[in-house]
């Protein structure tokens, strides 16, 4: 594949968790206080640990550097979010529904993209 494809591949790729991961870290309170609501346990560790594993990851698999330390570490955040995350079975709201249902498949659709950047 030319090269220029394969890094913008990985551009796109990686820009989701760059940013969420920034995201994270910019405003660490509430996103602790969002992981504490949705009962996930160590709250401001979790959230911690998100950061360095997305900005990590990202910036390992952008570069080629490790790619797949990088890709494990997207996939090991990625993966397990919508079980913790997306519940989306315990909402009753329509709307809350189809919302939670889609960012769980798009966490597990990242999870596969990042389990193929390891073959």
């Amino acid at each position: 594949m030319p090269f220029l494809l394969l890094l913008l591949g990985r551009i796109l790729f990686v820009s989701y968790f760059i940013a969420m991961g920034m995201s994270h870290l910019i405003n660490f309170r509430e996103h602790s206080l969002l992981l504490k609501r949705k009962g996930v346990p160590l709250p401001r560790a979790a959230t911690v640990l998100t950061v360095v594993m997305m900005v990590l990851g990202g910036v390992f698999v952008l570069f080629d550097w490790h790619g797949w330390i990088g890709s494990v570490l997207l996939f090991g955040i990625i993966f397990p979010a919508p079980f913790f995350l997306h519940r989306f079975w315990n909402e009753t709201d329509s709307y809350m529904r189809l919302s939670e249902f889609a960012h769980m498949l798009k966490d597990l659709s990242l999870a596969g993209a990042a389990i193929l950047l390891l073959s």
